[in-house]
C-alpha cells in the first residue's frame, strides 16, 4: 500500500479529516482519548490512584520501550537517554528524601507519566503520516470539548465535572471566583488553566498552513476556532502566555521567511529585551513580564514570590530537592501550590532533576533542522511554536495529572523529525514496491 499524505483535491473535506484520523496509531488513540476524560474516572488501588491514561501507560510501557532499543524507530538519542536518566534520578531521589518504602510508587508513577508518555509518542508516532494522525486526533478532541466548555463558561455549570462526578458516585465542586464576568471552565481537567494550556498548546499546528491533509478549504477553520474557544473558555494565564508566544513567532516566520540567520537574530533580540527591561526596570524583567501575561497586579505579584522562594529552595537543596515535603515560605503564604513548572522539578528532585528534563526540551526542536526535506519543515515548525508555547507557559503554571503526561506525550511527538532521513527512505522504498 503506498503512502501517501495528500487526498485528491476532490475530496470531501470531512472525509479527509476522516482519513487522517486513520492514520492516528492506536496506542497514541488510547493515550489521547484517555487524557480527554476527567480524573474523576479513577480507581484507588491500595494508595495508587490508576486513571484510564495510567493503565495505558503501564499496558504500552515495555512494547514501547522494545520498540525504542530494538532499533525499530531509529537509533537511541541523547534526548532519550537524559529522559531515561531523569526518572531513574527522581528514584534516587524520592529514596534519599522519603526512604525505600515511600519512594517506589512514587518512583513509578513518575517513570510511567514522563517516560512512558513519551515512549509512546517515541515509538509510535515515527513518520509524516503518523504525525499528522495524531494532530488530527487532538483536533477532534478539542471539536468536541469546546461547545461543552463554552457552555460551561457562559453558564456557570461544570457539565463535563458534574456528570463525571455523578456517574462515579462523587460531587465537584469548584472554588474558582469568575473573572471578567465569566465562569472558568474546566472541561475534562482539574483545574482550568490545565483546560487552557493544553487547548492552546496546538494553535500553530492548526493555524499554519501545515495540515493540507485535514482538508482544504473550510475544515481546518474548526481546529482553530475550537483552539481559541475552549483557551478564552479557561480565562487562564498560561492559556494567554502559549497563544501570545505562538502567535508572535508565526508573525515573525512571515515577516522574516527570505532572510537567512532570523531565528539567530530573533534569540538575539529577546535576550536583549529581556537584559534591557531588567537594566532600566525597577523591577525585573520576570516581574514585568509576568504583569502583562496575568489577569492582575495580585496575581502576577503572588507568582513572583513563589517564584523567589520556590527557587531559594531549589538551591538550598541542590542535589536531591525536597521531594514531597512542604517548602519553605511566609506562613501567610498558604497556598502549598508551586505555580512554575519547572522549579518545581528543582524542588522535588534536584537540580540533575531539572537538567535532564529541561536539556531534552531544548533540544528537540533545535536539532536536525538541515535534514528535512523542505515540505517537513513548515511542519516541524509549526510544532515547535506549540512546543516554545507550552515551555512558557509552564513559567506560569505548574503541569499535573493530564497536562503533565501529555506534555511529555507532545515532547515525544517532535522526535521523529530528528530521524527523518530513515524514514523518508523507508517511505521512498513502500512507493517504489508500487
Amino acid at each position: 500500500m503506498a503512502v501517501v499524505f495528500d487526498t485528491p483535491s476532490t475530496e470531501a473535506p470531512r472525509s479527509k479529516a476522516l482519513a487522517a484520523l486513520r492514520w492516528c496509531p492506536l496506542w497514541v488513540t488510547l493515550l489521547l482519548l484517555t487524557l480527554a476524560l476527567p480524573t474523576e474516572f479513577s480507581f484507588t488501588i491500595g494508595s495508587f490512584r490508576l486513571t484510564p491514561y495510567r493503565l495505558v501507560l503501564i499496558l504500552a510501557f515495555l512494547p514501547g520501550l522494545a520498540r525504542l532499543f530494538s532499533g525499530a524507530v531509529g537509533r537511541v538519542t541523547l534526548i532519550d537517554c537524559l529522559l531515561i536518566l531523569h526518572v531513574v534520578w527522581g528514584a534516587i531521589a524520592y529514596t534519599y528524601v522519603h526512604g525505600l518504602d515511600r519512594s517506589v510508587e512514587a518512583a513509578g508513577v513518575r517513570t510511567l507519566e514522563v517516560l512512558g508518555a513519551y515512549l509512546i509518542a517515541r515509538a509510535w508516532i515515527t513518520d509524516e503520516r503518523s504525525f499528522r494522525g495524531a494532530c488530527a486526533m487532538l483536533f477532534l478532541i478539542l471539536i468536541v470539548i469546546a461547545p461543552l466548555v463554552l457552555l460551561e463558561a457562559v453558564t456557570g455549570v461544570h457539565f463535563i465535572k458534574d456528570i463525571s462526578a455523578a456517574l462515579m458516585g462523587t460531587h465537584f465542586h469548584s472554588d474558582m471566583s469568575p473573572r471578567f464576568g465569566i465562569t472558568r471552565a474546566y472541561g475534562p481537567f482539574d483545574h482550568p488553566i490545565l483546560l487552557g494550556v493544553f487547548s492552546a498548546s496546538v494553535f500553530a499546528l492548526a493555524a499554519m498552513p501545515a495540515l493540507p491533509a485535514l482538508g482544504r478549504p473550510s475544515f481546518p477553520k474548526m481546529p482553530r476556532r475550537a483552539v481559541l474557544v475552549s483557551s478564552f473558555s479557561s480565562v487562564s494565564t498560561g492559556a494567554i502566555a502559549a497563544l501570545v508566544v505562538q502567535i508572535g513567532l508565526m508573525v515573525w516566520e512571515k515577516l522574516t521567511r527570505n532572510h537567512a540567520g532570523r531565528w539567530k537574530l530573533l534569540t538575539f533580540l529577546v535576550v536583549v529585551l529581556y537584559i534591557s527591561v531588567d537594566v532600566l526596570s525597577n523591577r525585573s524583567a520576570y516581574q514585568v513580564f509576568l504583569h502583562y501575561l496575568t489577569f492582575s497586579a495580585q496575581t502576577a505579584y503572588m507568582r513572583v514570590l513563589i517564584f523567589e522562594y520556590a527557587s531559594a529552595e531549589m538551591l538550598r537543596n541542590p542535589i536531591f530537592g525536597i521531594g514531597f515535603n512542604d517548602w519553605t515560605r511566609p506562613g501567610w503564604m498558604h497556598a502549598p501550590s508551586i505555580d512554575n513548572f519547572w522549579v518545581v522539578q528543582g524542588v522535588r528532585i534536584g537540580l540533575p532533576g531539572l537538567l535532564t528534563i529541561a536539556i531534552p526540551v531544548l533540544l528537540m526542536p533545535a536539532l536536525g533542522w538541515k535534514r528535512l526535506p523542505p515540505r517537513l519543515t513548515r511542519l516541524r515548525m509549526a510544532w515547535t511554536f506549540s512546543l516554545v508555547g507550552m515551555i512558557v507557559a509552564a513559567c506560569t503554571v505548574h503541569f499535573w495529572n493530564n497536562l503533565f503526561v501529555y506534555f511529555f506525550f507532545f515532547l515525544g511527538a517532535g522526535a521523529w523529525f530528528l530521524n527523518v532521513t530513515r524514514t523518508e527512505r523507508a517511505n521512498k522504498e513502500v512507493r517504489d514496491d508500487e
